[in-house]
């Protein structure tokens, strides 16, 4: 059994040299697994995910949500893999049966993203 959620956050990043500092609507998409609930059958229980997602995101600049990426500097250079990978690292402590995140950004039919499943998170620890 597999249980995901998504959510949206709208941020500001760049990566230079190539791009300026610019705005994204982000799509989030996080993927559970592991050993289901005996009474619930879910391997994650979304609503306490969605509580978690809420104090990412923050309110207007205090996490993911209407923030400058760049000046987050547990992310680093902030394109689309070092954010994917953060989100990561952010989730999987507190749910350790997360098995993918997925990252998009742009409009249907143009849309740019990536998906993590795990691996490199180790190279930039979290603050505790």
């Amino acid at each position: 059994m597999k249980t995901y959620c998504e959510f949206t956050f709208e941020a500001a990043h760049s990566v230079q040299p190539y791009s300026g500092l610019h705005g994204h609507t982000f799509i989030v998409k996080l993927t559970f697994g592991g050993d289901v609930d005996e009474v619930y059958g879910w391997p994650v229980n979304l609503y306490d995910v969605e509580n978690y997602i809420a104090e990412i995101k923050g309110n207007h600049g205090s996490g993911l949500d209407h923030g400058n990426l760049d000046l987050n500097p547990e992310i680093g250079i902030a394109s689309l893999e070092n954010v994917t990978t953060y989100i990561w690292r952010l989730v999987k402590q507190r749910f350790p049966g997360l098995e993918e995140v997925e990252l998009k950004r742009g409009m249907p039919g143009s849309t740019e993203g990536c998906i993590y499943r795990g691996g490199n998170e180790e190279r930039t620890p979290l603050a505790a």
